[in-house]
């Protein structure tokens, strides 16, 4: 979904959201040389955090508006979803320097997690604080009065950290891999991931361009199983990723994730107890020997080939929902249709 054009037109707003960020209490801070340098510290908060990446979410709301507007090319409305854009990927950027801590992730886009750059790693939980507070300065100089806008981020900020903390606690309410299952697993992506890596840009696009079709009862649901559909795969790619591509370092094995490949690996060893007590012995252990084994048993099993014949599936399910919608509208198919082409056996 990330076409060139409408990345060139996200970054172009960048320095104008960053400056929007940090003049905001310039006349509060111009004397004190403590408060200027924590804005500076925050400054590099941003630009290690939130610049690069894939910004998949960002450009999807420009994608959202060129699809949408009646004229894709007014510079106003442009720069309308440019911001909101920004405003999900800083909401992006706290939630990632969180869950790398949480996580004890070790790379995030080619380069130390934020908490391993930082003097003391606490200090990397107020810079995702930082982070997600800038989402809402955006939203109230740009949108004053989008009242839609706000409850929205309200919303789906916190469906995300009530997955994340689903996530988390998942070893506590399941201390055994034997507890996986699929069911589990869909909750847990569906309130983590699934609402504001896919709902959320495409919200805010219909929001500024055609809010009745927001409304739609098909679209929140359609929109929230391509997320599901992106998280599986981004569960393969922890394990099977080239980290030159994802830029991360896979660590769900490790962390004792309830993951896509560990819910199936226990479904298919069903009836075998000897390979299913090894999965068991060895998953969520930190230590290489037993990832290895985790792995080979993942290989054993054939579940590169679960997961092509599920992205097969899940792909002609998701289209078939997109047909069967009643829309009423060819852009907004249209547009799902390219959401889910774009993401559709990605690398990275």
């Amino acid at each position: 979904m990330t076409s060139s054009s409408s990345l060139v037109i996200l970054n172009s707003y960048y320095d104008t959201v960053v400056d929007d960020l940090l003049s905001y209490y310039s006349s509060q801070t111009a004397n004190n040389k403590y408060l200027q340098i924590i804005l500076s510290h925050f400054k590099t908060v941003i630009d290690y955090n939130v610049s690069d990446g894939k910004k998949l979410r960002g450009t999807a709301v420009i994608d959202t508006v060129r699809a949408l507007a009646s004229n894709s090319t007014d510079e106003s409305l442009l720069k309308q979803a440019a911001v909101l854009g920004w405003c999900i990927e800083l909401l992006q950027g706290s939630f990632l320097v969180a869950d790398d801590l949480m996580d004890h992730s070790l790379t995030r886009r080619g380069k130390p997690c934020w908490y391993l750059k930082v003097n003391e790693k606490e200090t990397s939980v107020n810079d995702s604080f930082y982070l997600y507070s800038c989402t809402f300065m955006l939203l109230n100089k740009h949108f004053p009065t989008n009242v839609k806008l706000f409850h929205l981020f309200s919303e789906i900020f916190q469906r995300t950290v009530i997955g994340q903390g689903l996530d988390l606690e998942t070893p506590t309410f399941l201390p055994s891999i034997d507890l996986y299952t699929e069911e589990h697993y869909y909750s847990v992506v569906t309130w983590k991931t699934a609402y504001y890596t896919i709902a959320l840009p495409i919200l805010c696009g219909l929001y500024i361009t055609s809010p009745d079709l927001a409304d739609h009862p098909s679209l929140k649901s359609i929109a929230v199983d391509i997320g599901i559909y992106f998280q599986v795969q981004d569960d393969f790619l922890d394990c099977y990723g080239d980290i030159k591509q994802t830029g991360k370092i896979g660590t769900d094995i490790q962390e004792q994730k309830c993951s896509w490949l560990v819910v199936q690996a226990v479904k298919l060893l069903e009836n075998n107890d000897e390979k299913r007590q090894i999965l068991r012995e060895n998953y969520g252990q930190n230590d290489e020997t037993k990832v290895q084994c985790v792995k080979a048993i993942y290989e054993e099993l054939n579940l590169k080939e679960v997961y092509r014949q599920y992205e097969e599936t899940a792909r002609q399910t998701i289209l078939q929902r997109i047909d069967e919608a009643n829309f009423n509208c060819k852009q907004l198919e249209q547009l799902l249709k390219q959401v889910l082409d774009s993401i559709y056996a990605r690398s990275k």
